[in-house]
């Protein structure tokens, strides 16, 4: 199946092209280049496995969670491919596609993979996702909460496997919890590459999401919104 991905949910994201077992991916800069790059790159990953956007069957992208302009961007292009190409769109939990790589090869010799994405304020967006064989994709994702860090860390039980975005910016903490299994850094952030795979899986158990309904994840209202709410109390 032509695929496209897309993962724009953090400041430096990428995009990829994946079809009969091949992978083409490609790096994104900065956040506030996204919507000026995204669509030529995802051609660009495309034409190097010999198509392009136009072919398209399966449009994957990550809807959070992560910052409010790249998910934005992200899933708008999303949308508009998949309405030009009439291929399926998937829109997947960042949090599954983190575990995923966290896990590797071995998923099944894991229980659990505690995610954590950084939410800013001193918080965190995490969620525990386990392995769930029976699962399109492999993976299921508790409820995501809000917390603050210090909270997180303090209910992580011993041994327990932690990965994600937020892992770049806690290791006071980390080195403070040496009971702790931290995942190699290379698996910390999502990449469109994985994200591509999980929707592949998940296309063929017979998800598809509505291009009218796929909407992102934010887990929390920007500043801007909540100003908004402030202001007309």
């Amino acid at each position: 199946m032509k695929t496209l991905a897309i993962d724009s949910s953090l400041a430096a994201g990428s995009v990829a092209a994946l079809a009969d077992g091949q992978v083409a991916e490609q790096p994104l800069p900065v956040t506030g280049e996204h919507a000026r790059l995204l669509a030529a790159a995802l051609d660009a990953q495309a034409r190097r496995l010999g198509w392009t956007t136009a072919t398209a069957e399966l449009i994957a992208v990550v809807r959070g969670p992560g910052s409010f302009t790249g998910l934005r961007v992200g899933v708008a292009t999303a949308k508009a491919i998949a309405w030009a190409t009439g291929g399926t769109l998937i829109g997947v939990s960042g949090f599954e596609v983190v575990a995923r790589q966290s896990a590797g090869p071995d998923a099944s010799l894991h229980d659990a993979v505690h995610v954590a994405y950084d939410a800013g304020r001193g918080d965190l967006f995490v969620a525990t996702v386990t392995a769930a064989p029976d699962a399109p994709g492999g993976w299921r994702a508790g409820d995501p909460r809000l917390l603050a860090a210090a909270a997180w860390f303090a209910e992580l039980p011993r041994g327990a496997r932690v990965s994600g975005p937020a892992l770049t910016t806690l290791a006071d903490q980390l080195a403070a919890r040496v009971d702790l299994s931290v995942v190699p850094r290379e698996a910390w952030l999502p990449t469109a590459s994985a994200a591509g795979a999980l929707a592949i899986e998940l296309a063929a158990a017979g998800r598809r999401d509505d291009p009218h309904g796929l909407v992102p994840d934010y887990l929390r209202p920007s500043y801007a919104h909540e100003n908004e709410g402030r202001s007309s109390r």
